[in-house]
């Protein structure tokens, strides 16, 4: 039998690796808002780290299904982390294509104000803390609920701020890269959204 130990704190570093997600994709919307290259440089190189974090989840996962052949609860807490570490990789590589666009973006004049991309941005970074809490506390239909309404709200606000940048596209060829830019940001953010419900449907 596995022991109770090894599974808290194979959670627990799970748990872990979300935190420090969820400060890459924060640093890298506030990078962006606040047109900061230095952090957005951060950004790339701290996902290095989510990573090494994730290759170390496996490996215990691995180990602990190796060692103990665990089964029932346990089993399933261990292959739905793997599940969660996986999908918690993407959310960080997003953060870091926001950041590789940041840096563009700050080394020309700004486009526009930006308003509903950290609006959409803020909603995710809940998603993701939701999702997460799943995993260690279960689901109900409320989370799950309030998951899937906060998700539409952010395909509402990427489908405003396309069709806002598209207006400006077409206003001036000199607007073009910078639109697309953001456009590629928003779509990024949204993706981020995704991700969260695939992790709430892992444990869902």
């Amino acid at each position: 039998m596995i022991p109770v130990l090894n599974v808290k704190n194979y959670k627990e570093s799970i748990m872990k690796m979300g935190f420090l997600v969820e400060d890459l994709f924060d640093r890298s919307i506030y990078a962006l808002v606040n047109r900061e290259e230095n952090v957005a440089k951060g950004v790339i190189t701290s996902d290095k780290a989510a990573d090494e974090m994730r290759n170390t989840i496996i490996e215990e996962a691995l180990f602990m299904v190796g060692e103990y052949s665990p089964i029932g609860k346990s089993l399933v807490e261990i292959s739905n982390g793997i599940l969660i570490v996986n999908l918690l990789e993407m959310i960080g590589d997003n953060s870091k294509k926001i950041a590789y666009n940041t840096i563009d973006l700050v080394r020309e004049p700004m486009l526009k104000p930006l308003i509903d991309l950290p609006k959409m941005a803020s909603i995710a970074e809940e998603m993701l803390r939701k999702s997460l809490s799943i995993y260690i506390e279960g689901a109900d239909s409320n989370t799950i609920d309030d998951l899937l309404e906060k998700e539409s709200m952010v395909d509402e606000l990427n489908s405003r701020i396309e069709d806002e940048l598209k207006l400006y596209m077409m206003d001036s060829a000199k607007n073009v890269n910078r639109a697309l830019k953001l456009i590629f940001v928003s779509h990024y953010i949204e993706e981020v959204t995704d991700l969260c419900l695939k992790i709430s449907n892992v444990v869902g």
